[in-house]
């Protein structure tokens, strides 16, 4: 391995529970109601993606930049001062800088959420390169932002393994050539037959990997 590529919300980060309060409360002031199996397939998206949708879904007097900006606030302080690592993983990190690895960011987080909460757990100055969805324009399940987070610190897709906790990012960059570590997190508990399936290896937490 010369290049090790993650995901942020629900593989470093123990995040997910910030984005699922912050949408519970945002449904219920709107009184918005969704199945559990539409609910599964917005938590893949990025925001950019699932907010014009619901909002278009559920007839929204709210524009798009405003949901948006409800979003970033509520959950953003959360990032900044409260959300913690997963066990293992900064240490684990940390011991792949040590030992030469490149290291890059794919999520379809935000740099400045991300920032804030890497300074806080001191591992920022561990990562060489960052690339969010937003910039390819693309969900996870295709291989774009894992192929611009590996040619953002010069190695090869082969070379690279990418960690992540959701089946669609699993399966993009097993499509762009990339290994692949999945992640468990307590959002993808539905999932993990077809985590272990997809990926060439899944862990509970870092731990195992030190």
């Amino acid at each position: 391995m010369k290049g090790a590529i993650f995901d942020v919300d629900g593989t470093i980060l123990n995040s997910m529970g910030a984005w699922f309060e912050a949408t519970d409360k945002f449904f219920r002031e709107h009184d918005i109601y969704m199945s559990p199996d539409e609910i599964n397939v917005f938590k893949e998206m990025p925001l950019e993606e699932s907010i014009p949708k619901i909002r278009a879904d559920n007839n929204l007097d709210m524009s798009v930049e405003d949901i948006f900006a409800w979003f970033l606030k509520y959950v953003g302080l959360e990032y900044e001062l409260r959300i913690p690592a997963k066990a293992g993983v900064c240490e684990y990190i940390k011991r792949l800088h040590k030992n030469g690895v490149k290291i890059a960011l794919a999520t379809s987080g935000y740099k400045d959420m991300c920032e804030k909460a890497f300074r806080r757990l001191n591992i920022w100055d561990y990562i060489s390169a960052c690339a969010f969805s937003s910039e390819v324009g693309v969900n996870k399940s295709n291989p774009d932002v894992y192929l611009l987070a590996a040619s953002r610190i010069g190695v090869k897709p082969e070379d690279c393994v990418v960690f992540e906790d959701i089946v669609a990012g699993l399966a993009g960059a097993k499509k762009g050539g990339f290994k692949t570590v999945a992640v468990a997190d307590d959002s993808n508990s539905s999932q993990r037959v077809e985590m272990r399936e997809i990926a060439d290896r899944f862990i509970d937490d870092f731990t195992e990997l030190l």
